[in-house]
């Protein structure tokens, strides 16, 4: 690392930079959601500005995160390029100083923003975003809390009439359309008991569950009456109990692992799931390598020229990676790649590719 004054000074102005950048695009994000969402509200009587403005504000942290990475690259260029047009990375590199001590603190803040954003930004933009669309859900007329996977399976709720019917599941045979270990229970408007009916097994056909050797129990029945079939309506589908999920952005970098377990055990498939978790996790090292990445492109001598042709090189590589991710992510969300492989390939190529490029310039 460079002397302390020179890495104090160093943090600042990647703190600066990167911390400009990020209220300013997540400025332009609020703007440009907020048109989306007004234009959304107006398509409903009880639609207001002021119901845009609160929608856009629980949405925006979780869109900003998203772009973290490309504010990393982008501030670093700029940071960079602003030292090196200064000539104070030529001062430092005349002082003795190699690439890597002068690219350490950025790096290191880099590092740092990463794990930041998992122990605190994501926690609070995966509550606002559950918050957001829940208010969306409502505003529409969707059914909310439609379904929940717990440690006990999964619940559905919905209205049947005049009636309220609440499912319960221990679990669901994805491939059959299958649910095992079932109970119902009809209840009115008011929660007043109406009857409970239990199955080992039942099936979702046409929108309607079919529990097959069902016990039924009323209020008035003292015992148990068995039949071998019974039909429930329903309004829900095989692909609703796969949506109706809450989904990996809505929750909580650290019960990721456990929710996922949980959905596992429910015979729900876990790998949206994991490869949030994964992501998260490899954020920092991520933060790190477009950092370093930008380093590559911009610490350059102004002097030798190029300096604009550089700069696009560098974009043209992130903009690579990114996509890089995309198709990895696709990979491990397919089961054609573990999720965790999936998720670190990216950051851990960028690094390595980062680190090579600086290499070279510090031989060069």
């Amino acid at each position: 690392m460079p002397p302390w004054t020179l890495f104090k000074y160093l943090i600042f102005r990647a703190a600066l930079t990167m911390t400009a950048l990020f209220f300013a695009l997540s400025a332009l994000i609020f703007v440009a959601d907020f048109m989306e969402n007004l234009r959304f509200a107006e398509k409903y009587a009880d639609g207001s500005f002021g119901f845009a403005v609160q929608l856009t504000a629980l949405r925006t942290p979780g869109l900003s995160q998203l772009l973290t990475p490309f504010i990393f690259l982008f501030g670093g260029f700029w940071m960079f390029s602003q030292l090196n047009r200064k000539s104070e990375l030529a001062v430092m590199r005349s002082a003795g100083l190699s690439i890597w001590r002068l690219i350490g603190p950025p790096v290191l803040f880099a590092g740092a923003a990463g794990a930041c954003m998992i122990a605190v930004v994501d926690p609070m933009a995966s509550r606002m975003t559950a918050a957001s669309e829940f208010m969306m859900n409502q505003q529409s007329g969707k059914q909310t809390s439609l379904v929940r996977v717990f440690g006990d399976g999964i619940w559905l709720r919905q209205r049947d009439g005049d009636a309220i019917l609440i499912v319960n599941a221990d679990q669901l045979e994805d491939e059959t359309a299958t649910l095992r270990g079932v109970t119902v229970w009809r209840l009115t408007p008011e929660s007043v008991f109406l009857e409970r009916i239990d199955a080992p097994v039942a099936t979702l056909d046409d929108r309607l569950l079919r529990l097959e050797e069902a016990a039924l129990k009323t209020p008035s029945a003292k015992l148990p009456r068995k039949t071998p079939s019974y039909v429930v309506p329903t309004n829900l589908r095989i692909d609703d109990l796969r949506a109706g999920t809450p989904v990996p952005e809505t929750i909580a970098v650290w019960d990721l692992p456990r929710f996922a377990d949980v959905a596992e055990a429910a015979g729900l498939p876990r790998v949206r799931y994991d490869m949030r978790f994964h992501d998260l996790l490899s954020t920092p090292v991520k933060l790190m390598a477009m950092v370093m990445i930008a380093a590559m492109f911009s610490l350059r001598p102004a002097r030798s020229g190029g300096a604009f042709q550089m700069v696009i090189a560098g974009v043209v590589v992130g903009f690579a990676l990114y996509f890089v991710t995309e198709i990895a992510g696709a990979l491990g969300e397919s089961g054609a790649a573990p999720a965790a492989l999936a998720a670190w390939a990216p950051a851990a190529l960028g690094a390595v590719v980062a680190m090579t490029g600086l290499l070279h310039v510090e031989e060069g």
